[in-house]
């Protein structure tokens, strides 16, 4: 376990050694000495123009890259497609015991409106009053503003304006 973690700490300081030699030759050292504060403020104005312009390129490059990352997949859709081979979705192993099958079919057997929240109310249940009541017994509205002898000559006269059933 020691020699490991020792092998990891060389391993980085090697990739710090070579990281630092990269940038070494890549970028040449300033030289500040004996600058004047306007020479110091020009070499710094230069610099960041020179890190903008660098920044910018970078942001182009990435651009770049991920426009043709997409136009490379679109051609792999085409050429899929006109050689009718489909990817394969990678199917993702997953564990299921006893149980969660026994949920899984009690889940399929269950009633919809069981589940459904209840108002404690059957609207389309009659009360116990009203079947308790018969109509004969809880006259209609109209009924008891006419008069009964009015009632009874205005049955009569509905059952003569019916037409009369024709026999044939």
């Amino acid at each position: 376990m020691q020699k490991a973690a020792e092998d990891l700490r060389n391993e980085a300081k090697a990739k710090a050694a070579e990281k630092e030699k990269y940038i070494n030759d890549r970028v040449a050292p300033l030289k500040t000495d004996g600058l004047g504060q306007t020479e110091l403020q020009q070499l710094v104005k230069d610099l960041h123009a020179r890190v903008s312009s660098l920044e910018e390129d970078v942001y182009d490059w990435e651009i770049k890259i991920r426009k043709q990352d997409f136009e490379i997949n679109e051609l792999t859709l085409k050429v899929n497609d006109t050689k009718g081979k489909f990817i394969k979705p990678v199917l993702r192993k997953v564990n299921k015991t006893e149980s969660k099958l026994k949920k899984l079919q009690t889940k399929e057997s269950t009633d919809f409106r069981g589940n459904l929240k209840s108002t404690g109310q059957n609207k389309y249940a009659l009360d116990e009053e009203e079947k308790q009541n018969a109509p004969e017994k809880n006259p209609h509205w109209r009924d008891e503003l006419k008069p009964k002898e009015k009632s009874e000559a205005d049955a009569e006269e509905g059952a003569s304006e019916e037409p009369a059933e024709v026999e044939s």
